[in-house]
């Protein structure tokens, strides 16, 4: 009996830190790393939630590490302590474009990673500086087609969701334009600004102000419906290639092993984060579809979206070492 009582000692001893690391959480700075540079839609997003949080959290921080298309920071991640204090805010690029676009990614998108929640559906338009002599989408395709290779499109790097988005757009619409990759959109953007390249599919996030102030004109949606903060600007789809949706969604994951009572805390969180108001609309004013979900929804969408992406790739064309 006393051996008995030893034994259920000892496991009550092994067990308790469990449940209660989850009820002290958090008890320190939680981390939220950020595979783009500032001013890009994870960043922005990531800041307006880590903020929120922070005022019943505690400190709540971002990192930026930048490079390889957030492989570099999704490394980091996937090594990291699996306790919850360091979480990854990062689009479908990290578990549904690289790993098909690289011949090798240090990290395992679909056993490395435990999802917390969807943010956003982030739709990528397709915007023309103010020289490109088209005003919609049918004159854009015909001048297009008319003028082979005369037209240069930047994207925010080599296999980032723009550059994967265009190369499948010009392969759908019979086109060709000459690709300019730079360091992220917070680059990018300023080149289409100045005429140094004449296109590119970009969020709304990186263009909002040049398009009010009438320096880039928006022509069409990539997403497969159209933008409630944009209901006017119709969808690709609707325009001339059927099914066309290259959407980006944007989440928030842990490395995976980190204890569920501690994955339903974040969930909660960012939930509630992304619900305030002051989130919300700021959000919503960038031109995205907000969607929260749980854990569950997020790993069976990152599951999905690892295999749809697959034959996109694919029929793109694109490849990186």
């Amino acid at each position: 009996m006393q051996s008995m009582r030893l034994l259920l000692v000892l496991a009550l001893g092994v067990l308790a830190p469990f449940p209660a690391a989850a009820q002290a959480y958090p008890s320190k700075t939680v981390r939220i790393v950020v595979g783009t540079s500032p001013g890009g839609s994870p960043d922005v997003f990531a800041r307006l939630i880590a903020q929120k949080m922070s005022e019943s959290w505690g400190q709540v921080v971002i990192e930026n590490r930048i490079g390889a298309n957030g492989n570099i920071a999704a490394e980091m991640v996937s090594k990291s302590a699996p306790d919850g204090y360091t979480a990854y805010v990062c689009d479908s690029a990290i578990w549904a474009i690289n790993p098909h676009l690289y011949a090798k990614v240090p990290y395992r998108p679909l056993e490395d990673f435990a999802g917390i929640s969807t943010i956003s559906t982030l739709p990528t338009f397709l915007t023309v500086h103010p020289s490109v002599p088209a005003t919609t989408y049918a004159e854009f395709i015909i001048y297009a087609k008319k003028n082979p290779g005369k037209l240069s499109y930047a994207s925010s790097g080599n296999g980032s969701i723009h550059h994967i988005t265009t190369e499948l757009f010009k392969s759908l619409a019979g086109i060709e334009m000459v690709h300019v990759p730079y360091k992220g959109m917070g680059q990018a953007a300023p080149a289409l600004i100045a005429g140094d390249v004449q296109v590119a599919f970009s969020s709304y996030t990186a263009m909002a102000q040049f398009v009010k102030a009438g320096k880039v004109r928006i022509l069409a949606s990539a997403d497969g419906k159209r933008t409630p903060a944009l209901p006017d600007i119709p969808t690709i789809a609707e325009l001339g290639i059927p099914g066309f949706d290259m959407a980006s969604m944007l989440g928030a994951l842990v490395p995976a092993g980190t204890p569920r009572a501690i994955i339903e805390k974040l969930n909660a969180g960012v939930v509630a984060a992304v619900a305030s108001p002051e989130v919300h609309d700021k959000i919503a004013g960038f031109g995205v579809r907000i969607g929260t979900s749980t854990p569950e929804q997020f790993d069976a969408l990152m599951r999905a979206e690892y295999e749809k992406y697959a034959k996109l790739v694919k029929l793109s064309g694109a490849k990186l070492d």
